[in-house]
C-alpha cells in the first residue's frame, strides 16, 4: 500500500492510474473523458465500480486527492430543466428497449415511424440533452407513452419529454447504467414498469410513470458480474445477460484469474424471483500459479454482452457469447446458444472460432495471460430472428471477426456463412444488425490492425438477402482524412436501426448517416462531433457513436453521441431529430 502522507493527486494518477488510460486496447476512458466525469463517478469507480481492483492499494484519502487533481466538471438539476404542467400519456409503444422487440429486428414499421425517403429532406435538429458527469453516453434511448428513458454513467436514470426533452423524473441507481431500458406496458398500452441492470450487476424495477422504485436484485453472485445487455421481456419473466469486468481484473497480478462464468438468468418479472440460471461454462478449477505465485484458475469466462432474442413459436432464448477468460478453452466460447425459455436448458449451440482465451493482462505485462492469446472475437451483437411464411426461419448472427452466419433455428446447423468484414476490435460486426424481414442490415466497423484480422478492410453498411446469403448493395465508409484519430477514423460499430425506406447509422468519427434500404444511397447525414446548446444548459459536445443505435419514433430520431475509451472522442451528448413541416 502507498502511504497516506502522499496525496499529491496528480503523482497519485500518474503512478497507479496513467497506463492504463494511455492504452487504446483497454476499455479505460481517456484521460479528455475522465475530465467529463463528476468527483462522485471518479471515486465510484475507484472504491466499487471496475477500477475497484486497481484502486485496492489506494487510502480513500488517496481516491479523493486523484478525483480533485482531475478536475471534473460538476453539475446539479435546476428547476428550467423539468417539465411543467400535467404530463399526458400516449397510448402508442415507438421503441421498447434494445431491439424494439423480441426478435432484436431493430426495426420500426411504417404503421408507427412516417419518416421515409420522401420527407428525410426535412430532418432536422430538435433538440440536445447534455448528459452529465460524463464523456460517454452508452445507454440507448428507450420510448414509450411520450417518456423517453435512458440511463447514464453517474447512476442516473431520466424520463423525459419524448418530444421537448424536459425532465419528467429521475432515479440515482447504485452504479452506471449503461444498457438500454426495457419497458413493459400495461393492459392500455402505456408504460407500466421498466427494467435495467447496472455495472454492478443489479436489476432494477421502477414505476414507469413516477421513477418509484419497486424492487432491486442482485442475480448473480459473482463480485464482478456487470450487466452491459439490456434486459428482454417476455410474458412473466425478464431474461438477464451475465457479463462481467474480471478482463480488467485480470491485470493486476495478485488477482486469482479466473473465476467468472457468463450466462443468463430468467427473473420473476413481478417479484424479481430467479426462474432458471443458466451458464455458459463450467464451474472453475484451481489450474496452478501464475508467475507471481497467485492461484491460477479455470475455464472461465464466456459472458453475454447482448441482449437476448426470443423465439416465441419455439419457446426458446437465443444468446451470442464471448470469448474465454482463461484456460483451459471450453466449447461455448464465441457461440451462438439456443435455450429452452421455460428451464433453462440448452437445446444447441454454434461454436464459430475454438480456443478464443483473452483478458485485459494479454496487453500488458502477461502475468496472468501463460497462453497463446484468442482472439477475443466475441457475438457482442444480439441474434436476430427473421421468419418468413413460404421460406421459413433463420437465425443471423454477426461476429467481430467478420463473418455473418445464417443458422437453423431447429437444430443449429449453419445455413450458410460469409465473410463480410476482416474483423478487429470494433468489428466486423460489433453490436447490433437490422432486418425488414426481406433484407438484413449489416454495420461493419474494419478499423484498426488487429493481429488475427483477415484480408482487407471493409468499413461499412451492406444489405444481404438473409436467406442466400447474396450481398444486394453496400456502401463504403467515407474516409475524408488521413490523421491517426477517431476524427477520421470512419467505420460503422454501433448498431443500426431501419424503417421500411430508411436505415440509420452512426459512425466513429461521429456523423450519422440516413441510407436508402433500396439503393444504399446516402440521403442525409448529420455531424454530431460539436459543441451543443442543450435543453438543460449543460456544456455538451458530441463525439464518437459506438455501441448504442438510433431509435426511431414516429416523426423523430434519437442518437447517442461520445464514447470515451479505446482512444475515442469522449461527448455527452442525447440528440433529437425532428421532420419539420
Amino acid at each position: 500500500m502507498i502511504a497516506d502522507d502522499n496525496l499529491n493527486g496528480e503523482d497519485l494518477f500518474n503512478k497507479n492510474c496513467i497506463d492504463c488510460h494511455l492504452n487504446p486496447e483497454l476499455k479505460a476512458p481517456s484521460l479528455e473523458s475522465i475530465e467529463m466525469m463528476s468527483r462522485e463517478s471518479i471515486v465510484q469507480s475507484m472504491e466499487s465500480g471496475i477500477m475497484k481492483m486497481q484502486s485496492s492499494g489506494l487510502t480513500i484519502n488517496q481516491i479523493n486527492a486523484i478525483a480533485e487533481y482531475l478536475q471534473p466538471i460538476t453539475s446539479s438539476l435546476s428547476s428550467n430543466q423539468l417539465c411543467t404542467g400535467e404530463f399526458l400519456l400516449e397510448s402508442s409503444a415507438t421503441w421498447m428497449g434494445w431491439g424494439n422487440s423480441v426478435d432484436q429486428a431493430r426495426y420500426q414499421p411504417e404503421s408507427v415511424s412516417m419518416i421515409n425517403l420522401e420527407n428525410i429532406s426535412k430532418l432536422e435538429l430538435k433538440w440536445v440533452f447534455g448528459v452529465p458527469e460524463t464523456g460517454r453516453v452508452r445507454s440507448q434511448p428507450s420510448i414509450a407513452g411520450g417518456l423517453l428513458f435512458f440511463g447514464t454513467q453517474s447512476g442516473l436514470v431520466y424520463a423525459l419529454d419524448a418530444t421537448k426533452g424536459c425532465i419528467w423524473w429521475t432515479y440515482k441507481a447504485k452504479a452506471e447504467v449503461r444498457n438500454a431500458i426495457s419497458i413493459d406496458l400495461d393492459e392500455s398500452n402505456h408504460p407500466k414498469d421498466i427494467y435495467f441492470g447496472d455495472f454492478e450487476g443489479r436489476v432494477y424495477r421502477l414505476d414507469a410513470l413516477t421513477g418509484e422504485e419497486k424492487w432491486i436484485k442482485r442475480p448473480n453472485e459473482h463480485p464482478h458480474t456487470t450487466i452491459t445487455g439490456s434486459i428482454t421481456i417476455f410474458e412473466d419473466k425478464i431474461f438477464v445477460p451475465l457479463s462481467s469486468v474480471e478482463i480488467v481484473a485480470a491485470i493486476n497480478k495478485d488477482y486469482e484469474c479466473c473465476t467468472f462464468r457468463g450466462g443468463v438468468v430468467a427473473m420473476n418479472k413481478i417479484t424479481g424471483e430467479t426462474r432458471w440460471k443458466y451458464h455458459t461454462v463450467d464451474e472453475p478449477k484451481e489450474t496452478g500459479l501464475n508467475a507471481a505465485g497467485t492461484k491460477n484458475h479455470g475455464p472461465s469466462g464466456v459472458p453475454v454482452w447482448s441482449s437476448p432474442a426470443i423465439d416465441e413459436r419455439r419457446g426458446r432464448l437465443y444468446i451470442g457469447t464471448g470469448q474465454n477468460y482463461s484456460p483451459p478453452a471450453t466449447s461455448m466460447s464465441d457461440s451462438i446458444i439456443a435455450l429452452d425459455i421455460k428451464s433453462g436448458d440448452k437445446i444447441w449451440s454454434v461454436q464459430s472460432d475454438k480456443n478464443d482465451i483473452w483478458n485485459g493482462s494479454c496487453v500488458r505485462d502477461r502475468v496472468n495471460c501463460d497462453f497463446d492469446i484468442g482472439s477475443n472475437f466475441d457475438f457482442g451483437a444480439s441474434p436476430i430472428l427473421i421468419s418468413d411464411e413460404r421460406k421459413g426461419d433463420l437465425i443471423i448472427a454477426g461476429q467481430k471477426s467478420g463473418m455473418l452466419f445464417s443458422i437453423d433455428p431447429d437444430n443449429g446447423n449453419v445455413v450458410w456463412k460469409k465473410r463480410i468484414g476482416k474483423g478487429g476490435e470494433h468489428g466486423g460486426v460489433h453490436w447490433g444488425m437490422s432486418t425488414d424481414g426481406r433484407k438484413i442490415f449489416v454495420p461493419v466497423g474494419d478499423i484498426g490492425n488487429h493481429p488475427k484480422a483477415l484480408g482487407r478492410s471493409k468499413s461499412g453498411v451492406y444489405a444481404l438477402d438473409p436467406f442466400s446469403g447474396d450481398q444486394l448493395w453496400g456502401y463504403d465508409a467515407v474516409i475524408s482524412c488521413t490523421e491517426d484519430t477517431f476524427k477520421c477514423h470512419s467505420g460503422f460499430s454501433a448498431a443500426i436501426s431501419s424503417t421500411n425506406e430508411l436505415l440509420f447509422s452512426g459512425n466513429l468519427n461521429g456523423i450519422i448517416y440516413a441510407i436508402s434500404t433500396k439503393s444504399g444511397e446516402p440521403v442525409w447525414e448529420f455531424n454530431t462531433r460539436r459543441k451543443f446548446r442543450t435543453v438543460n444548459s449543460i456544456p455538451t459536445n458530441g463525439g464518437t457513436i459506438d455501441a448504442t443505435g438510433p431509435v426511431i419514433s414516429e416523426s423523430m430520431i434519437y442518437i447517442n453521441s461520445g464514447y470515451g475509451g479505446y482512444g475515442k472522442l469522449p461527448g455527452n451528448a442525447l440528440i433529437a431529430f425532428k421532420i419539420i413541416d
